[in-house]
């Protein structure tokens, strides 16, 4: 008896799904499907972009206010766009709650636990959130300093001290403030990852902010500068002064600490039970 062969017809390698790239691309899109699916995130997003233009517009006027009676030195040390761009700073907190409650709520809900059981790779995770959310807060915090940016120099124009587009160092400013965002927002998550409690993280996250302008204080000038609420402004400053960062280490020093809260709270969540 002859057995009967058949031909076989080699299957091309680059056909052979790849488990890791549909693990990767599942993982992003479950988490940016649960991302957009929830109201709060639109309105979180939308108030956002509100508070950092309507701020902007408020500290302008009261520049404008006091115009008159500031002295030479602080008129000579007056910065038009950081002052437009003060909503950055408020704006950073907003998102970065969102960012808090991305992970904070599965906590709460015990969602996470299906989430790791869907998708087993932990930091996988947390790393599809990270993008997505900086993905997502990075064009929202461009519009909005661009709108606050103009909507300040109209009411600054009234006493001739507003600055425009062309002039050196402002669209930098602009988009290094919506970079920092987004890099806030990483650090939102990082501290939701390692405190678990929505309350606790974003009190912490404000701390960090806003907080740092009030007790960095005590701090001496030189290492003031390097936290993160006073990196913060540097990044959206173009006069340069003393005790304050430039805008580009200003933006590094606040990458360091969220790629820090980042990769703290991967470890303990890759470690902790869910």
């Amino acid at each position: 008896m002859t057995a009967t062969t058949y031909p076989t017809t080699a299957i091309p390698t680059d056909r052979i799904p790849n488990d890791r790239a549909v693990r990767v691309t599942d993982t992003f899109r479950a988490e940016w499907t649960k991302l957009r699916t929830l109201r709060s995130t639109w309105y979180t997003l939308g108030g956002a972009a509100i508070a950092s233009i309507v701020l902007g517009a408020l500290v302008s006027l009261a520049t404008v206010s006091g115009w008159d009676s500031m002295t030479p030195k602080q008129r000579l040390s007056f910065d038009p766009t950081s002052t437009a761009l003060i909503g950055v700073i408020f704006a950073s907190v907003i998102v970065g709650s969102l960012a808090v409650r991305a992970i904070t709520s599965e906590y709460s809900t015990g969602m996470i636990r299906v989430t790791f059981s869907a998708i087993p790779g932990r930091r996988g995770v947390m790393a599809a959130k990270a993008a997505i959310l900086a993905a997502i807060a990075f064009p929202v915090a461009l519009v909005s300093n661009v709108l606050a940016f103009l909507a300040a120099s109209q009411v600054l124009s009234s006493k001739h001290i507003a600055s425009s587009l062309g002039d050196h160092g402002v669209i930098q400013a602009i988009v290094f403030g919506a970079l920092a965002v987004s890099v806030i927002t990483v650090m939102g998550l990082g501290l939701g990852g390692i405190i678990r409690r929505t309350a606790g993280a974003t009190t912490a996250l404000s701390l960090v902010i806003i907080g740092g302008s009030i007790f960095g204080i005590a701090l001496p000038s030189g290492a003031r500068q390097y936290l993160p609420s006073s990196a913060l402004q540097a990044v959206v400053s173009v006069k340069s002064a003393s005790g304050v960062l430039s805008p580009a280490i200003g933006l590094a020093v606040l990458t360091v600490y969220a790629a820090v809260a980042f990769l703290v709270a991967s470890n303990l969540i890759a470690r902790r039970d869910a």
